[in-house]
């Protein structure tokens, strides 16, 4: 009897982890998802500004719908609601910085597929939707290759062309063609900072947000194209949409994640069907981007997760749609970013309420740009409204142990570094009443962009002077005078980032950690790092290494990178550490093919001192020539290594070049401004006189 249930029980996990039989028909299914496109900025939806036959053509071939909306102006949790059908407070997932998406415990639009037989595959511009958000998880395949190297150039560090993501699309595509499948491809062109190619530059040049614009719709264009050539457009499912829109100021929000107001929320949404079904249909009925998972189950022939939220868009274009729909969104970025109060909001083809600490509610038919409160006029439609925006948890569970290098990377797009201590009690302000020291810190953070670290130190100090719980301005403040050459009142500011945000101190004593290393001080590195091992082992482990590698202990910094060897986002930065690790043994020739072995897995992208490391071996091999040519190239790469600088003014020192010498230390002074650098080259020619 035990033998016959055994082999039941086998033969029954045998069918469950069977793929569900491929349905009848099983077309293509592509999403286009434009980040950051306001719906009112397109001609489609009745602007005048910017040109985009792209989008207009494709317009032809599907069902355009009106009035769709975003459940969360942040590109993270928008494009998890999206994938699942759940709102932010199901999968937990409430905003850019310090929350994962669980793909096992939540279904998607890529796992109920895999299931059907598809092929599933990503291509993403930008690095909020790095894989490590969880979201890799939930494809076969998820491309990410955007150099996330904190040195260099931000934006080219911080996402990637949407030409090479295309690309990269329609490769993959190419060879799934003969299957079914589903392909996510991820455009960040219109999000900030606003820089289009030419043509587009120069043609919008006073509005450089629609030139974005323009040049996401000529990459769409491509794409579109190429799927006709190779025989997919027709046959195919394919929705072009936003995760949310933009604020330019309308309201007093620059660009998106605090207000809720609908240039914020209100998306394009476009879906064309199978030879092109219902093509030229306009929906004025309000939609979400929750609707996007049961449309494609009821395409693709899957059942909707249980908890999903939404509904058939093709059932609501054959009209359908729910009576009175109304469609839930909220921020918790005010909250955790700022120490402000979260905000939520309601919006139906009448009315749009947002739930503030003054509320607000707007009646869009005669109101579109939301200028004129009407609530004491309709406090029948309030009441509802509100009695519906409450029965929705807004609980927040506050992140944790969040990077900072992660969070100075989100804020280079636009995204403020850190998060406040959303965790006080009582009454917060209301983000309206604040908005104006909000402007003025991202302000500070252009500056700081471009280089000017004494004026964005000036008004960061100015900012906190009146908002000292604001932990973004700290942080914003330690890396400003980090970069000016202030080390130690980094540090200090760095602490009041900690005070500031206490379930941040792990993270942010890695980034005191390596102010310390790059002061020379190993003990203090060490101890900091340590602090944040639990939350972040591979980042802290190789601070650890360094110090130890600064303090000459070459096992115990070879033992702290063997540790992070295994970190595939670690790996060739551990492998440049380990050669370190053997020039310092001078076992050169070692060191020179572990580097060549990054070479061959990073190509030009390789990681930080892997010149400086490459040069340093050239140099002991009596290779000065090919020596000053690899410390050029970390200097080109990597400006801020102070090093590089160092040892190639030494060899142009004594190569007889003193000329040379002084003006590499000029432009390591250009790059790294500070007393601290001026002591190491007069510290350098003191030296090398004696």
């Amino acid at each position: 009897m035990k033998k016959i249930l055994l082999l039941s029980a086998m033969a029954l996990a045998v069918a469950c982890n069977k793929e569900r039989p491929v349905s009848s028909n099983p077309a293509p299914v592509i999403i286009v998802s434009i980040d950051t496109l306001r719906a009112d900025h397109l001609p489609l939806y009745g602007a005048t500004g910017v040109e985009t036959p792209s989008l207009a053509a494709f317009a032809k071939d599907a069902i355009l719908f009106e009035n769709a909306y975003s459940h969360v102006p942040l590109t993270l949790p928008s494009h998890v609601t999206l994938l699942t059908g759940l709102l932010p407070e199901d999968t937990g997932v409430r905003n850019n910085l310090g929350y994962r998406f669980d793909s096992a415990a939540h279904p998607s639009i890529p796992t109920l597929l895999k299931a059907k037989g598809y092929a599933t595959g990503a291509a993403v511009s930008a690095y909020v939707l790095r894989g490590s958000t969880g979201l890799a998880s939930a494809f076969d395949d998820y491309d990410d290759r955007i150099d996330a190297s904190s040195e260099g150039g931000a934006l080219g560090d911080l996402q990637r062309a949407g030409d090479e993501t295309e690309a990269a699309a329609i490769a993959w595509i190419d060879a799934k063609r003969d299957r079914p499948f589903f392909y996510l491809l991820h455009l960040f062109e219109p999000h900030a900072p606003y820089a289009p190619p030419e043509p587009f530059a120069s043609r919008y040049a006073s509005h450089p947000y629609d030139g974005e614009i323009a040049a996401a719709d000529a990459i769409l264009g491509r794409f579109l194209d190429a799927l006709k050539k190779n025989g997919i457009y027709d046959r195919a499912t394919i929705l072009v949409l936003s995760d949310h829109g933009e604020g330019l100021g309308e309201h007093g929000e620059a660009q998106h994640g605090i207000f809720l107001y609908r240039e914020a929320i209100h998306v394009p949404l476009l879906l064309k069907l199978p030879n092109g079904e219902m093509k030229g249909k306009r929906i004025a009925s309000p939609v979400q981007l929750a609707d996007v998972m049961p449309t494609i189950a009821g395409i693709a022939g899957f059942d909707v997760p249980e908890k999903a939220k939404g509904v058939s868009l093709v059932e609501v274009a054959r009209n359908h749609a729910p009576a009175d729909r109304r469609v839930f969104s909220e921020t918790m970025y005010p909250r955790i970013h700022l120490g402000w109060s979260n905000l939520a909001s309601l919006v139906d083809s009448s009315y749009h309420y947002i739930d503030a600490p003054r509320p607000e509610l707007y009646d869009v038919e005669t109101d579109v740009a939301e200028k004129r409160n009407v609530l004491s006029d309709q406090r029948r439609v309030y009441a509802s409204m509100r009695s519906e925006v409450e029965s929705h948890d807004r609980t927040l569970e506050l992140p944790k142990n969040v990077d900072p290098e992660e969070a100075a990377k989100l804020a280079a797009l636009g995204y403020l570094g850190s998060s406040s201590n959303a965790a006080q009690s009582g009454e917060l302000p209301d983000p309206k009443d604040r908005i104006g020291d909000l402007d003025v810190t991202g302000r500070a953070t252009a500056l700081y962009q471009h280089g000017k670290y004494a004026e964005a130190i000036a008004m960061l100090r100015d900012v906190l002077a009146r908002n000292p719980s604001l932990a973004d301005a700290w942080s914003l403040l330690a890396r400003s005078l980090e970069a000016a050459g202030h080390p130690e009142e980094a540090i200090d500011a760095y602490k009041k980032t900690i005070e500031a945000a206490p379930m941040l101190a792990q993270g942010t004593a890695i980034s005191i950690a390596e102010l310390y290393m790059r002061s020379g001080k190993f003990d203090d590195a060490i101890q900091h790092a340590e602090l944040a091992l639990s939350a972040h082992p591979a980042a802290a482990r190789m601070i650890i290494a360094e110090a130890q590698l600064g303090k000459r202990d070459f096992a115990a910094a070879e033992r702290a990178t063997q540790e992070v060897a295994s970190d595939p986002a670690k790996r060739d930065q551990a492998a440049v550490l380990l050669a370190q690790i053997r020039n310092g043994q001078r076992r050169f020739a070692e060191a020179m093919a572990i580097l060549d072995t990054v070479k061959s897995s990073a190509g030009e992208k390789v990681p930080t001192n892997y010149w400086f490391a490459r040069g340093d071996a050239l140099v002991r091999l009596r290779r000065v020539p090919e020596a000053m040519q690899a410390f050029q190239n970390e200097m080109r790469l990597y400006p801020k290594n102070r090093e590089a600088y160092v040892r190639l003014a030494v060899l142009q020192i004594l190569s007889g070049n003193e000329p040379d010498a002084r003006r590499t230390f000029d432009v390591m002074l250009q790059n790294n401004p500070g007393p601290s650098s001026r002591v190491m080259v007069d510290d350098t020619f003191r030296v090398l006189r004696r």
